[in-house]
Order: structure tokens, then sequence, then C-alpha cells
């Protein structure tokens, strides 16, 4: 996998999470209790919408079963940028998986992997 966080020196996050092979397999950004502020999606590769799936958890996500707290579509060969000025409270963790189909039930991955980064503040 291709997941990086590091130290993030401005005002609305601490933690900046970078994932440049985001696909429908469960990735766990942060354990504990957080907020996510902002996020980035690259979905250019991809000739289809993609959505991002956010869930409270640290463990035991299943793509397809868990229901998300959270899901964002991203269009078809576009990137998007999200801002929550209020952020999403995580009491567990922050987690996430994209798929081509939002709601629970989708599972299946796009064709080529996202690259995601996310703000988090602790």
């Amino acid at each position: 996998m291709a997941v990086s966080a590091k130290t993030v020196p401005v005002p609305f996050a601490e933690k900046q999470t970078i994932d440049t092979a985001a696909s429908s397999t469960v990735q766990y950004a942060h354990s504990g209790a957080a907020k996510l502020s902002g996020w980035f999606v690259d979905n250019t590769a991809n000739g289809a919408k993609s959505f991002i799936k956010f869930y409270d958890a640290t463990g035991s996500v299943t793509v397809g079963t868990t229901a998300p707290i959270a899901l964002f579509m991203i269009p078809a060969s576009t990137s998007r940028m999200f801002s929550m000025p209020g952020a999403i409270s995580f009491s567990t963790g922050i987690a996430y998986a994209v798929t081509t189909a939002g709601g629970t039930a989708g599972t299946a991955a796009p064709g080529t992997a996202l690259t995601v980064r996310l703000l988090i503040s602790l």
C-alpha cells in the first residue's frame, strides 16, 4: 500500500494522510477520536465516477456491509477538494474506502486507484 502520514503546520489540521493507491480496500487513516476537516480525491484516471466512503472505526469494516457515516461522489475524470468548516467528528477512528457505487452496498473498485489526501485534527 502507499499510505503515509505527516505533521501539517496549519491551524485546521495537525495530520495529513496521503494514499496514492486508494481503492475498495479499507484504509485506516487514524486510530482514536479525531476530526476530518478537509480532503482531496483525484479521480482523473477513471472514466467513471467514484465514491469515497468514510467509516468511524479502527477495524472490522466490511465494504458493502458496514454503513459509512459519510460518502462523497467524485465525478469521472476529475479531482475534487472538500472542505468541512465544522469538520466531521469520529469517535473511534477514521477509515475510508473508494468504490464505483454509492450507498452501503457498493463494493466495486475503480478501474485505476485514486489518490486521497486527508486533513485530520486531533
